[in-house]
């Protein structure tokens, strides 16, 4: 029994460490959805819009570690990394270290913003707000594809419900995913 529970835990481990969406994914993603915009609507516009809502919509991650900073989230990876050993210049150092996430706004990762998006696509029948909102629809539904099973909830991409347990993240994720 005890050589299962090994098995599954590695498994876990490994689909942490393989199975995460990383920007390097998104980009790259967004780089062929606007080209393939590009391509169909002859607009630089469309191409663009493509790039920042499958791209930059990662941005908000930004105050997921600031936020975590704020509360004294350690360092990911690392037990005792909260302790520098080092001057100044290590503890700025260590500012842009990832942090173990203790909450998860994720204010762009929304389906209520995608609705939006989409709305304002189809009223505004832009180039760039075509591109925006399927390049935003692309990087969610690639979250979905690789994340999915770490939620505790089909309901996670909904800010609202976020909202409803205070973005704290021992509610949202499955606790074999911190």
């Amino acid at each position: 029994m005890r050589s299962g529970a090994i098995a599954r835990e590695a498994v876990v481990d490994r689909a942490k460490t393989i199975n995460r969406m990383k920007a390097k994914h998104h980009f790259w993603s967004s780089l062929a959805a606007g080209g393939a915009l590009y391509w169909a609507t002859g607009s630089g516009a469309a191409f663009v819009g493509s790039m920042l809502g499958g791209f930059f919509i990662d941005s908000d991650h930004v105050v997921d570690q600031l936020w975590s900073i704020s509360k004294g989230a350690s360092q990911a990876n690392s037990p005792d990394s909260n302790q520098s050993s080092g001057g100044a210049r290590l503890r700025i150092a260590d500012l842009w270290k990832r942090r173990k996430l203790v909450r998860l706004p994720l204010i762009f990762h929304s389906y209520e913003l995608l609705a939006l998006l989409i709305a304002v696509a189809v009223w505004l029948r832009t180039p760039f707000m075509i591109g925006l909102s399927s390049g935003y629809a692309l990087h969610i539904a690639l979250d979905l594809i690789r994340h999915y099973h770490e939620f505790r909830s089909p309901f996670f991409y909904l800010i609202l419900f976020r909202l409803s347990h205070r973005f704290r993240r021992d509610r949202l994720i499955k606790p074999e995913y911190f």
